[in-house]
């Protein structure tokens, strides 16, 4: 892409084109920059991300694309599905029709398909593989992590002896899952699953839209941990800071002309370049960002918990997520006075506050962080 005809998208770019240049590696340069608990990667504002579309695109790294095919999208699709093992990938506009997309075409004519009660796909699509392609979800694991393979064999069996026999079509496991904190879904239990699925000719399907995360707190790769499923997505935005977007992998055969499903729902983006291009930026660069960022974060909760009023949880089989109860303080103050010092947590529960470790914690020491921490609860000691 040429920087004049980038310049087309208007003045907002333009206006950015003197911004220093602090996007050479996914780390944020800026050592006074804002600390951000609340999301999984960078949340750029929408200034730095116009400022890092024009330095791409003055370096000559953003191909357009033709209605998300070729060009920068063509590239990142590659490069993910090298990173999760599989032979092909495919660009989706949201990670809700990435996962639509695999378990309809997964399903074929066996349109039941096993979810965790807590997943994304069963408590936040609208009933979209429902309503729109006539899926059957069985919900598993009540209020749990994981659902177990006595659950799952109940089902399966329970289908197929029913007095018009069906058959289970797939297995969708989301791992980390959002509504439990972001625990694993374990690769014990996974591969348990899997050995099963393939044993009764079941699909299997990871809804992985963080699962770039995992191997910090698992050890298991992101290869080694796809390697059972036979689709596996990940979102763009949550940890590669693009504006919007998802990629599905899978074998050749299944992501053959799936654009034209792609298109048939309304995901066939006239361009997609602003989305790849940038998730093409940071991928790379993403697992040695995120181990730092965890292992400055380990120091930062040590050096709060000397202080008895700060108290650290780690959630069984977690991985970025944890939770800071904070004592004889107000919480809604310790938070804006947190604020004030370029530091963004989540809004209080009962239990205190749950905080998301992402690379920008790469952009203050831990000791400067705890210092702001302990500042903060001074300001707000009740």
């Amino acid at each position: 892409m040429k920087r004049k005809d980038f310049l087309k998208l208007g003045g907002l770019i333009a206006a950015t084109a003197s911004q220093p240049d602090v996007f050479a590696t996914s780390k944020p340069q800026n050592p006074t920059g804002e600390v951000d608990f609340m999301h999984d990667g960078l949340a750029l504002s929408p200034k730095e991300y116009a400022g890092l579309l024009m330095k791409l695109a003055d370096e000559g790294k953003i191909k357009a694309d033709y209605y998300s095919n070729g060009g920068v999208v063509e590239e990142m699709e590659a490069v993910f599905a090298k990173l999760f093992g599989k032979e092909s990938a495919v660009f989706m506009p949201t990670g809700t029709l990435a996962n639509h997309m695999a378990i309809r075409r997964l399903a074929g004519q066996n349109r039941r398909v096993i979810v965790q009660e807590q997943s994304h796909l069963y408590n936040d699509t609208g009933d979209c593989s429902q309503t729109l392609s006539n899926l059957n979800l069985i919900p598993l694991g009540l209020n749990a992590v994981e659902f177990t393979l006595e659950e799952l064999d109940y089902v399966v069996k329970k289908t197929q002896g029913g007095r018009v026999e069906t058959h289970v079509g797939v297995i969708s496991i989301e791992s980390p899952v959002r509504r439990q904190k972001d625990q694993l879904f374990r690769y014990e239990s996974v591969k348990k699953i899997a050995d099963y699925a393939k044993n009764n000719n079941i699909k299997m399907h990871l809804d992985g839209a963080r699962v770039f995360v995992q191997p910090i707190h698992n050890n298991i790769s992101v290869v080694q941990y796809c390697a059972p499923f036979d689709t596996v997505y990940t979102s763009l935005w949550k940890c590669f800071n693009a504006a919007s977007g998802a990629v599905l992998a899978g074998p050749k055969s299944f992501t053959e002309n799936l654009f034209h499903e792609r298109r048939m729902f309304g995901g066939g983006l006239p361009t997609a370049w602003a989305f790849a291009a940038v998730a093409l930026h940071f991928v790379n660069s993403f697992a040695e960002d995120y181990k730092q960022s965890w292992q400055k974060a380990e120091t930062l909760f040590s050096l709060l918990q000397k202080d008895e009023r700060f108290k650290i949880t780690k959630f069984e089989n977690g991985s970025h997520i944890v939770g800071l109860e904070v004592k004889k303080a107000n919480a809604e103050r310790f938070k804006e006075a947190l604020a004030k010092k370029n530091i963004q947590v989540s809004a209080p529960t009962a239990n205190g506050f749950l905080l998301k470790v992402n690379p920008s914690l790469l952009r203050e020491s831990a000791p400067n962080l705890a210092s702001r921490f302990s500042e903060s609860l001074k300001e707000s000691e009740m």
